[in-house]
């Protein structure tokens, strides 16, 4: 049962993922399906645009902190423009700021963490 449930939430999510790289517009992912991308070894960047001290508090795990307003500083740490980025902060406005930057400097495969850190909080309590 629970590999059938890992394929249709695979499926599920591949098929939005694909439908948001053909549209070329940002796709927003829940945090049930960021958990699974994070378990099965997300092969991109999670990117929180959040402060270091809103970082050090709590963040997904392998996410890597770099504040909106640096974004432009680190983006060599980013890697290429078609990696794919998980894009999150605490409540979105500053995920949608870095999005649009991002997308500016052409970068296509742009993820949005529906409910940013407030949903993954609310998700991850027992």
């Amino acid at each position: 049962m629970r590999l059938i449930q890992r394929f249709a939430t695979g499926l599920c999510l591949s098929l939005f993922v694909w439908h948001a790289i053909a549209d070329d517009t940002p796709a927003y992912i829940t945090p049930v399906s960021v958990a699974e991308l994070v378990e099965q070894g997300f092969d991109g960047v999670i990117l929180d645009v959040r402060t270091p001290e809103e970082f050090a508090q709590a963040h997904i795990p392998n996410a890597l902190n770099v504040p909106h307003p640096l974004l432009t500083n680190h983006l060599a740490t980013l890697g290429k423009t078609d990696t794919p980025l998980l894009i999150y902060c605490r409540s979105g406005r500053r995920a949608r700021i870095a999005m649009d930057q991002l997308h500016d400097l052409g970068f296509r495969k742009l993820y949005h963490l529906s409910g940013d850190m407030q949903a993954w909080q609310a998700y991850s309590k027992p």
